[in-house]
């Protein structure tokens, strides 16, 4: 069992790698890339999922440039997914940016 979850962080690790080394290349590629991750990873929340399919949200999730920013880092994709404040907090930025 450990051995799976350490290849598993292993093979992790070496996306990452890959994605921060594209992104040396290719900024805005790598950006997209965190951005997508994050996303599949926030469709998992139920309050996220209710967020996105209202169509004026959905529209500031994906084509503003600060939300997406916001949203391609590890660390605020942490913060909102385990801090009710946090993901408060990141709500009303939709909000205000719409």
């Amino acid at each position: 069992m450990g051995v799976i979850t350490i290849s598993g962080f292993i093979v992790e690790l070496l996306f990452d790698l890959a994605g921060e080394i594209i992104g040396h290349f290719i900024p805005e590629r790598a950006l997209e890339t965190k951005f997508q991750k994050n996303i599949n990873r926030l469709k998992e929340e139920t309050w996220f999922g209710e967020l996105e399919k209202d169509y004026r949200y959905e529209y500031i999730i994906y084509q503003n440039s600060r939300v997406k920013r916001f949203l391609s880092s590890e660390k605020n994709i942490k913060m909102i997914t385990s801090m009710d404040e946090e993901r408060d907090d990141f709500i009303n930025l939709i909000k205000e940016e719409h």
